[in-house]
This record gives C-alpha cells, structure tokens and sequence, in this order.
C-alpha cells in the first residue's frame, strides 16, 4: 500500500512539473507572436504581376491605385464614386492620387496604341495632372498625339472655387437622360452654367509645342483670354504679341 502512494505522489508531481514546462513555453510562444504582431510587416518580391495595386492609410482610406486601364478607379468625389472618366482616363493605364478624405485630386496615365497600319495611323497620349481642392485639374504636364500632330507642355488653370460635387451630381442626371436633342440640350446648357459661374477651366499659363510645331509660351488674363505669346515657329521666327480681349493682336516684336 506504502508503495502504491509513492509511486501516486511521484506521478502527481511529475504531472506538475510537466505542465509547468508547457505552460512556460505556451507563454513563450505567445509573447514571441505578440512581438512580430507589433512590428511592420513586411515582403520582398523579385516581380509581381497584379491588375491593379491599392495604398491605403491604417484606417482604410484608398490613397493611390496603380492600375491597368481595365481597372483604373472611377472618380471619387465626396466619397462617392462617379463613372464619369473621360478625357485622359478613357482607355489609360496609370496612376490615380486621393486627398487625405479619399478623394481624387490627381493621377499619371498614359496610352498609346496603333489605330491601322500607316505609319501614322496611332493616338497616344500622356497626362500628370494635379486637382484643386474639391474641383478638377489646376496643374497638367500633358503629350496627346494625333496621327503625328503633336501637342505637348505645362499648362496652370484657373478653377473655380464651387465644390465639383454639383456639377458631377447634374452630369449623372444629364447622363441617364435617353439619347436624343434634349439631352444635348441640356448638356450644353450645363457646361454654359459651368462657364458662367467660373466652373470651366480657364487656362492661365501654357508653354510648350503646339500642333503647327512651333513652341509657345502664352499667358491668359482670369477669362483665359491669350494676352502675351511668345513664339517660336516650326522655321525658327521668334516674336512677342500682345493680344486684346477679343484675340487680336494689338502690337508685335519685331514690328512686322
């Protein structure tokens, strides 16, 4: 019987130095996990062929998408999405930027592609665009080719200080209108409300290469009226003009 107690108390203390050696390690364990969990995690890739990459702040706000043109993000307005890309997005693979609320304010697209097999049968085109608070572009670095008619330069925009929002709003309703004259109706008057109430880009600064080939500097006055050129055209003939309000040229140098 004496022996039989022993052999219990030698077991149950066996028992307790077992769990305790396990329990140490499961604290162990944990601890360690606890630790990489608190540091950044991290990867290394040699290559990676994705659709579309998101950047995102630790609350989930989209900051930067780079992406295929099949998935280049809709514009963000608000919070809300809008599909109303036209222009640079239509068909672009790039990148888009959003403000600290999620909004658009900017992106880097390009295309190119052949359109028949002339040696000028192509479009391409690139933008690197900069948005005012709450309105569109008021910064383009920007290359559209045509078949060969080239135009490319930095241009500065006047917007408007009325939120984007509504005129988005009124497009999207325009938009589910059916096809027809009133819809092209009320478009254009939408864009002539735009005009009136400053919402169009006005373009204040433009210096490049024009279609014609001869490079430009050009200064608007706030309408986006050219008052100053600079020019020099596609056979090298340099000249200063100064422009009315209505366009014409008022004096030139060298006198002509």
């Amino acid at each position: 019987m004496s022996d039989s107690l022993d052999e219990l108390r030698a077991e149950v203390r066996r028992l307790r130095r077992t769990n305790a050696v396990s329990l140490c390690l499961v604290v162990v364990a944990l601890g360690a996990g606890f630790a990489r969990g608190a540091q950044p995690r991290t990867a290394t890739f040699d290559e990676i062929d994705v659709g579309r990459l998101n950047v995102r702040e630790p609350n989930g706000t989209l900051r930067l998408a780079l992406s295929n043109k099949a998935r280049l993000p809709e514009v963000v307005i608000g919070g809300k999405t809008y599909p109303l890309r036209g222009g640079t997005g239509v068909g672009s693979a790039g990148l888009i930027f959003f403000n600290d609320e999620g909004n658009e304010n900017g992106g880097l697209v390009f295309q190119g592609a052949r359109t028949g097999s002339g040696p000028t049968d192509y479009h391409a085109s690139a933008h690197l665009t900069f948005d005012q608070f709450d309105q569109d572009e008021t910064v383009a670095l920007s290359y559209q080719d045509a078949s060969g008619r080239r135009r490319a330069g930095l241009t500065v925009s006047d917007r408007a200080t009325t939120p984007i929002a509504a005129f988005a709003e009124s497009a999207m309703a325009l938009r589910a209108l059916p096809e027809g004259p009133e819809r092209t109706r009320r478009m254009q008057s939408l864009r002539a409300n735009a005009v009136a109430l400053g919402g169009a880009s006005m373009e204040r600064v433009f210096v490049g290469k024009q279609a014609d080939r001869s490079a430009v500097v050009s200064l608007a006055d706030a309408g986006g009226r050219p008052r100053l050129r600079l020019v020099v055209d596609s056979l090298g003939t340099a000249r200063v003009e100064f422009l009315d309000e209505a366009g014409r040229v008022t004096s030139r140098l060298p006198s002509p």
